[in-house]
């Protein structure tokens, strides 16, 4: 408990309290549209003040609201709007004058930005207020939602032949350093090659479109609603992040025709396809930069006619220019160009436009940090034009509401720019707590935070990842591994967690998966990690597909069969629970109103510690995130009782309280009855 002193005077934590979490301390809750009229309370109980108030920030200025009693709290109100026309985050705490004219401040605990606050001797850490465009809507399939991601080369060899014809296509092209090989289960190429200055991403498996076609009943089985694939437009390396030409499918792939029995046959099973769009840079081996001279046309490299020579920022040409991060092989564009924004984004036939109508459901949009707010809202009108159920998700790794870059606060969590984010903060957090490096109240705050600092829009369509193409397997990052950033790669090309450490890792992995289909968001799978695949970092977490844990693949087939029986499950809302810092539980539900009854609800409950553990959840007491509705029809209830979806177990509570034993490494989902 935090004391501060001023003369004579003794303020303690327990005499100020403001809990942003809650109702009655702000309503209401979590982001709000522009124009919202915000009510925001403090309790400062016998504590003798001379006035208090609440200070708005936004924009670098600050508005200072005098606060008023109301019933037992003082209360200030503000219409929050956003920054010229669109959406903002303000940021806002308190400022008391005691008796004696000393300053006392109460402001967020330190390293977070939601919940209960604490005082503070000087000006504090704010609590956040994200205000978003009051038209923003995702679709609503992205929703319920359970998305795969596919890196194509390493997934599944459809049509061998056609493969080996595209690898002599690029060859003929002079591409000599692509190549394919001869098996499924080789090391792939990690280090430069005899006579090469770089590790150069060439060597082929041969996954192709043909592949994912025929695997499309096995991902249906799966519950898979939506396919991520990772690069498919022609281009010089396996990764296909170098873009050669982005209105033709890479040969190896299959060709445009592949794309089209992909994109009908999915359709058909009900499962879209997102398509990575690469658009901050090109391959310098490319139709638009053309450095080697391999295509027929001029491309900027060559010649300053070039159509696309005003694509790209050279200082001096042709051989000094902007380029990705240093990379010399991946120059950079300028958003801002007319010409690049029509080929792209705007024209009838822009590259968006074109592989919209071709069948796909949206794009991931590659290091959407580097690209202007602008430019990823024009990308969003496009998609929105060709379907106003197109998805967007975007490649953000910290928490998007705040993100900035260069200085600047990005705007594409605000309801004009993208859908969803890929959430690496949810990994992250996830791995930290089943390893011990968290606990679950720490656990359980981070949740929170999401919970009423996203949009709800876009929070029901995060992209929940546990894994990816750029960050370690979950399986291997939950099995005791060494520091791959340490490792040199010819280490970690045959590193494998031992048999007891795999063990472990599966364990933590199905308490993962559990979590990650209960959490508001999208569960996204990458691809292998529903039979256990392991790797360490690029290209190891690349590999070809291999079944390795057929219990971790039923596993995620019961989860998905709960998450699509489940509505609450899908879109709900959600209270999270820690009671003892060891278990963690999430309980989502369709309806708490006091005029209706639940129409839904499901808790998981999820043990990471090697002992058995007990949590009793009280479901009568307040929780953040929770409207006082909701909080009065459970209260109003008779009864609750929760059967194991499991075992079917049935557990009674006893006056809104339930007493849970759970094994060590356990989680359960109990689908909860009201009466």
């Amino acid at each position: 408990m935090e004391t501060l002193s001023f003369g004579s005077i003794s303020v303690t934590d327990m005499d100020v309290i403001h809990d942003s979490a809650k109702e009655r301390f702000r309503r209401p809750l979590g982001a709000v549209p522009c124009e919202t009229e915000v009510a925001i309370y403090l309790r400062v109980g016998d504590l003798h003040i001379e006035r208090a108030a609440l200070c708005l920030l936004q924009d670098g200025r600050i508005s200072r609201l005098e606060m008023f009693p109301e019933e037992d709290l003082l209360s200030a109100r503000s219409v929050v709007h956003g920054r010229n026309g669109t959406g903002d985050v303000l940021w806002y705490w308190f400022e008391i004058t005691l008796q004696g004219g000393s300053i006392c401040y109460y402001g967020a605990d330190t390293g977070c930005n939601t919940g209960l606050g604490r005082l503070y001797r000087n000006p504090p850490p704010s609590f956040q207020i994200t205000v978003y465009e009051s038209s923003f809507h995702t679709p609503d399939w992205a929703k319920g939602a359970v998305l795969y991601q596919i890196f194509p080369d390493r997934f599944r060899c459809g049509d061998p032949e056609a493969v080996r014809a595209g690898v002599e296509a690029h060859q003929r092209m002079g591409r000599k350093e692509i190549e394919l090989h001869e098996t499924w289960n080789e090391t792939p190429v990690y280090a430069a090659k005899e006579g090469q200055k770089y590790y150069m991403p060439c060597d082929m498996f041969g996954g192709d479109l043909e592949g994912v076609r025929l695997k499309l009943p096995y991902l249906t089985e799966l519950g898979v609603t939506a396919i991520y694939l990772n690069p498919i437009f022609e281009s010089a390396s396996n990764h296909r992040y170098n873009t050669g030409d982005y209105r033709q499918i890479d040969p190896i792939l299959g060709g445009d025709a592949a794309f089209d029995r992909l994109a009908h046959d999915a359709k058909e099973a009900g499962i879209r396809i997102l398509l990575d769009g690469v658009f901050s840079h090109t391959g310098d081996d490319s139709v638009y930069f053309n450095k080697y001279g391999r295509y027929g046309s001029l491309g900027a490299y060559q010649s300053a006619e070039s159509p696309y020579f005003s694509w790209y920022d050279f200082q001096t040409w042709p051989d000094k220019y902007t380029s990705w991060w240093g990379f010399e092989t991946l120059p950079e564009v300028r958003e801002y160009d007319e010409n690049w924004g029509a080929f792209i984004i705007d024209g009838e036939d822009s590259v968006v436009s074109k592989w919209m109508k071709g069948g796909a459901s949206g794009y991931r949009l590659d290091v959407a940090d580097e690209l202007p707010d602008e430019t990823i809202e024009r990308i969003r009108a496009a998609v929105k034009r060709e379907d106003p159920e197109g998805f967007l998700i975007g490649e953000v790794w910290e928490d998007a509401t705040t993100k900035q870059y260069h200085g600047q606060n990005r705007r594409y969590a605000l309801g004009l720019g993208l859908d969803s984010v890929m959430n690496y903060p949810f990994a992250n957090h996830t791995v930290d707590f089943l390893t011990g490096r968290t606990d679950a109240v720490a656990y359980r705050r981070f949740f929170v935070s999401q919970y009423l600092n996203y949009p709800h829009e876009m929070l029901y369509t995060l992209m929940n990842l546990l894994s990816s193409h750029d960050i370690v397997r979950i399986r291997t990052r939950l099995s005791n591994p060494p520091d791959a950033s340490a490792l040199p790669r010819e280490e970690q090309a045959v590193y494998a967690p031992t048999p007891e450490d795999d063990e472990l890792g599966s364990r933590r992995q199905r308490l993962a998966a559990a979590i990650q289909f209960s959490a508001p968001g999208i569960p996204t799978v990458y691809y292998g990690d529903e039979v256990g695949m392991i790797g360490l970092l690029d290209p190891f977490n690349r590999l070809p597909y291999q079944q390795r844990d057929t219990d971790m693949l039923n596993w995620h087939k019961k989860l998905s069969a709960l998450h699509a029986s489940h509505p609450a499950m899908q879109g709900g809302a959600a209270l999270y629970y820690s009671t003892d810092g060891n278990v963690f539980a999430v309980l989502r539900y369709m309806a708490f109103d006091a005029d209706e009854d639940v129409r839904d609800a499901v808790l998981t409950v999820v043990n990471p510690t090697e002992i058995s553990r007990r949590i009793v959840i009280d479901f009568t007491q307040e929780k953040e995130g929770q409207p006082r509705e909701s909080l009065e029809a459970i209260r109003n209830c008779h009864g609750i009782s929760a059967t194991s979806e499991f075992t079917g177990q049935t557990i009674a509570t006893e006056q809104g309280l339930i007493d849970i034993s759970i094994g060590p490494l356990e989680a359960e989902i109990f689908s909860l009855s009201w009466e």
